[in-house]
């Protein structure tokens, strides 16, 4: 019963959106545009920033605008909830990169071909930076063989540097939790996930 509204700044992937949602039988309103500078004529009760997207913009300019944009769409009592993986901080002044070998992440068949999926990555302890490579080796059922690849640069945040992002975007914390079990933020926790309101309507009330 809610109504839906989607932003993706790839084409290709709203047009799966959209498939998904009419094989579903349900409306919705899919928008190719900037999640750091976009516009809409409506405000939202809730705005969900899934998937560790936030670390795809891969700077803090860019992770700030992306929060006050979207705290400039909330409804009176709206809430942003995101949730991103949890870094353990940096010890030392070790610069070296940290290289993590190619290895199997998925395994499927799609009925067309057999598809394995290998990862690697290369991070920068420094800049909070991973460039993750997804390799996908794929085996047509006519006997062809072909390899596709695609590298996704991330900037993952700390905890405390996440609060205050949210500081900075006029967002207040309504909770933090360690995982999607609500449990709490630890240092063993995997998940950072994030529930803000607009600050300035919290002091209001």
């Amino acid at each position: 019963g809610a109504a839906v509204v989607g932003l993706d700044s790839h084409a290709g992937m709203l047009t799966r959106c959209a498939a998904r949602f009419d094989e579903a039988g349900l409306p919705v309103e899919l928008i190719c545009g900037d999640m750091t500078a976009f516009a809409l004529p409506w405000r939202f009760d809730r705005i969900i920033i899934p998937y560790n997207s936030l670390y795809c913009l891969t700077t803090d300019r860019h992770q700030l605008a992306c929060l006050r944009t979207a705290r400039a769409h909330l409804a009176p009592g709206g809430l942003i909830l995101l949730d991103a993986y949890a870094a353990d901080p940096v010890v030392g002044d070790d610069a070296t990169p940290n290289v993590t070998a190619s290895h199997p992440v998925a395994s499927f068949h799609d009925g067309r071909r057999q598809i394995e999926v290998f990862e690697r990555s290369v991070e920068d302890l420094k800049a909070q930076t991973i460039h993750a490579t997804y390799e996908y080796q794929i085996a047509w059922n006519d006997g062809r063989q072909e390899t596709r690849a695609w590298t996704i640069p991330q900037r993952y945040l700390f905890p405390t540097q996440m609060l205050a992002l949210l500081a900075r975007a006029d967002l207040a914390l309504e909770a933090f939790f360690g995982d999607f079990d609500e449990e709490p933020l630890t240092e063993m926790s995997m998940q950072m996930v994030v529930v803000a309101g607009a600050a300035s309507e919290a002091e209001g009330d």
